[in-house]
């Protein structure tokens, strides 16, 4: 996990420095690299090491024949695809990725892992501004005057080009906690679409893995395991600690119980929360080691304020505040990376009110959908905002009502979810890894029908069912806990009346710190 920044505008010269560091500087609390000439472009990059980390693999990497390349993420299958092509083995994935990128023609959807990369030739032309199939890690661009600016925050072109706020965007985060279809809280800065080159257009579009026809649901379950047993251990690849970021939760239970590797774990929230119940209850009756790190309102509202202060943008969930106090205790510990449960509810149907709403529904209807989906009323949602979505949903009605949320979920809604994530634990210098989120877990997920997906009001059928195996059948079919957050409390020193003022708080929190 890195940051990186890279522009042809003579706008950027050396005195671009401190505002590029200030910005970026915490995704790579390991180095950072200053600010480097390759023809008319400037780059830099932070370093979190972990795969090869040494300083001969420290960027911009340039290669003998004269390419830079900056990179945020990790190519996971890079030594099988150095086999598969001929090319001389090597312990970087960094060295590996400008090795396969002079192969020409080279799909980027052979890279297995998760990733954003800018590579720029010996002449000084972009070749590839890149960002991973499902946008786990953060891409963004900026264009002016026919020069380009790509970076890992958006705050820090916003910064450098004096570019305000986008009243649309900040209109989606009341609605939705996220520009969902802005992609960037800035004027004229967009957000690479996963599975995208900037350069070279799509690479990978996850619609062409709908409707491709189900199986039986017995045989899905057969291969739940293994899947997710593999996706683990291609996750754990890495040269430094890795830990596991823990709930009450089937899919972080899942991944425990499955991995082979005892993996240190990280459980947080306000005193009382269920989450650290739960886990205080495993380590006091079966000796359990999960470290438990409880936050105080005090505590949480001066890290938010950080938080919203370093992104220059809003936080989506309260959630993420607390994620930044486990990442900052396994980074005290001499960890780096963490792994987590993302993708499972999206592929799995685990969010059971609006995927058993569209199990059920003959047709799909756009306002139901807003009423499950929205965070206020649909009487409040702006007519803008209600016609991004139809508009949206309209080439896809052929996929049926269920189809079309967990399309709508995979595109649109997992990379909010990444975003968050690493946002989170890079604010503490932590790299968060989601083993779920494998390709091998999407097309399994796709080849299950809506009723093989539920039981009764239950989704996620097929790891609930491994978790009976693996667990218990009472942990695996226990309705799910939601994570509440007395704001009103937080903030105001008085409960909230009820969710909507909840909800409301948060906004204005959010939208007052930036």
């Amino acid at each position: 996990m890195c940051g990186f920044f890279a522009s042809n505008d003579p706008r950027i010269q050396l005195n671009s420095l401190n505002v590029i560091n200030e910005r970026l500087s915490f995704r790579g609390p390991d180095s950072q690299s200053g600010l480097v000439s390759h023809g008319d472009w400037k780059l830099y990059h932070s370093r979190l090491s972990i795969i090869a980390p040494r300083e001969e693999f420290s960027q911009p990497f340039f290669s003998s024949d004269g390419n830079v390349l900056v990179f945020n993420g990790e190519i996971l299958n890079f030594r099988e695809l150095l086999e598969e092509y001929s090319l001389k083995q090597t312990d970087s994935d960094t060295e590996a990725l400008n090795e396969l990128l002079n192969i020409e023609g080279f799909d980027l959807n052979e890279l297995e892992g998760f990733y954003a990369f800018l590579r720029i030739n010996s002449s000084g032309v972009l070749t590839h501004c890149a960002r991973d199939r499902f946008g786990v890690k953060p891409l963004f661009i900026y264009s002016r005057d026919g020069y380009f600016t790509a970076a890992s925050e958006a705050s820090v072109i916003s910064d450098l080009f004096a570019l305000p706020y986008n009243d649309e965007s900040l209109e989606e985060f009341r609605v939705f906690r996220a520009p969902v279809f802005k992609g960037s809280y800035f004027e004229e800065v967009a957000s690479v679409e996963p599975g995208t080159c900037a350069v070279n257009g799509i690479f990978f579009d996850p619609l062409a893995y709908f409707k491709q026809g189900y199986i039986a649901g017995s045989d899905v379950n057969k291969c739940v395991e293994k899947a997710i047993s593999d996706s683990i251990k291609s996750r754990l690849i890495a040269d430094v600690p890795v830990g596991l970021l823990f709930s009450g939760g089937i899919d972080s239970n899942l991944l425990n119980a499955v991995s082979t590797v005892k993996l240190q774990k990280f459980t947080g929230g306000f005193s009382g929360d269920y989450d650290l119940q739960v886990a205080r209850s495993m380590n006091e009756e079966t000796g359990d080691n999960t470290i438990l790190v409880e936050v105080s309102d005090e505590k949480f509202r001066e890290r938010f304020f950080e938080m919203t202060k370093l992104r220059k943008e809003p936080l989506s969930v309260p959630n993420e505040v607390i994620l930044s106090f486990l990442a900052e205790k396994w980074a005290e510990d001499g960890g780096k990376v963490l792994i987590s449960g993302e993708a499972a509810d999206e592929f799995f149907a685990g969010y059971d009110r609006i995927f058993g709403w569209a199990a059920k529904a003959d047709v799909f209807d756009v306002e139901t959908f807003l009423e499950f989906y929205c965070y206020v009323p649909v009487s409040e949602i702006p007519e803008r905002v209600v016609t991004e979505v139809e508009l949206f949903f309209k080439p896809v009605e052929y996929l049926g009502p269920f189809e079309m949320v967990r399309y709508f979920f995979v595109k649109k809604h997992l990379p909010i979810l990444f975003r968050r994530l690493d946002f989170a634990l890079m604010f503490s210098g932590i790299e968060g890894r989601e083993p779920l989120a494998s390709m091998d877990m999407f097309q399994l997920a796709l080849k299950c029908s809506p009723d093989d997906l539920f039981l009764g009001p239950l989704g996620k059928l097929p790891l609930r069912l491994l978790a009976k195996e693996k667990i218990s059948e009472d942990f695996a079919f226990a309705q799910k806990v939601g994570f509440p957050v007395d704001l009103g409390r937080v903030f105001r020193g008085t409960p909230a009346a009820d969710r909507h003022e909840n909800y409301s708080i948060w906004c204005e929190e959010n939208l007052g710190a930036i």
